[in-house]
């Protein structure tokens, strides 16, 4: 079916942990959540306020209306898949659909995202890049007061938290079979950080130009849209290591899926997909 490599997108999504939290409370909170985000990097005037809140709007609407429905109809699917079996192969290309579905929504925003940008003056546009520079030193100061093994410890709760919020209780063999994955899992913690660092320099590149509004605009839209630019090669082959990694893994692990367990994980997706098809 043609449909199909779409149908573990959340699969994949919410194995992995995105959020266990009500998809309805975050999803009528995504205003509130945006805002509060964006607080932290910069302070928007009033006009500016009124003009982000048009785009989000008109964003919303958008994503409610076209994008919704499919996510609960793939979240049917996906439980009749888990039920009925699913391979590598398969997950390989629900990575791939949940890589281009954010590309959509990429896609969607960044027209919205270039004209506020445009609209920063020159002190908001300096708060914005010391912020995030701020919360890069703090997220590395954090990193380095961990050993190593403090680090792996606390990916493995990590990941072993999130899987059991879906699942339930795992078992011993489960147990193994992450901490498995975990040691084999590459760090990216400070690749993350320099591509974090290498994107802020693109946008403050871009504002060298924004007297030349079109070259300005075509130069962030590169930024938003191909991430990938600012992603070192060993980062893009850690990341390719640990998609790997974790097909295996997610296969290993649906497979061991005991009764109980399998019944807690359609209970959780029905009611993801009863979140879903409330908003609609």
């Amino acid at each position: 079916m043609t449909n199909r490599p779409f149908r573990g997108l959340f699969l994949v999504l919410f194995l992995l942990g995105l959020s266990a939290c009500s998809t309805k409370v975050i999803y009528n909170n995504l205003d509130w959540l945006t805002y509060w985000y964006l607080d932290d990097y910069v302070n928007l005037t009033d006009v500016q306020e009124a003009e982000f809140d048009s785009d989000l709007k008109q964003f919303l609407d958008w994503h409610r209306g076209s994008e919704l429905q499919s996510y609960a109809t793939h979240i049917m699917l996906i439980q009749d898949d888990i039920n009925n079996g699913l391979d590598q192969t398969d997950i390989a290309s629900y990575i791939q659909s949940l890589k281009g579905y954010w590309q959509r929504l990429l896609i969607r925003i960044e027209p919205g995202l270039v004209k506020l940008a445009y609209s920063l003056n020159e002190q908001q546009i300096e708060t914005f890049l010391v912020a995030a520079e701020e919360k890069n030193s703090e997220r590395v100061a954090k990193f380095e007061a961990l050993s190593e093994q403090q680090r792996l410890e606390d990916r493995y709760d990590k990941i072993a938290s999130r899987i059991e919020s879906f699942i339930g209780q795992l078992t011993p063999v489960q147990k193994q079979l992450l901490h498995h994955t975990n040691i084999k899992h590459q760090s990216t913690f400070l690749d993350w950080i320099e591509f974090r660092r290498a994107w802020a320099h693109s946008v403050r590149d871009a504002y060298s130009i924004r007297n030349d509004k079109a070259a300005f605009e075509q130069s962030l839209k590169q930024s938003i849209l191909n991430a990938n630019d600012f992603r070192s090669e060993q980062y893009l082959k850690k990341i390719n290591h640990n998609e790997q990694l974790w097909i295996v893994t997610l296969d290993r692990l649906i497979g061991l899926l005991n009764n109980k367990q399998r019944k807690t994980l359609n209970a959780e997706l029905g009611d993801i997909r009863t979140d879903l098809e409330a908003l609609l």
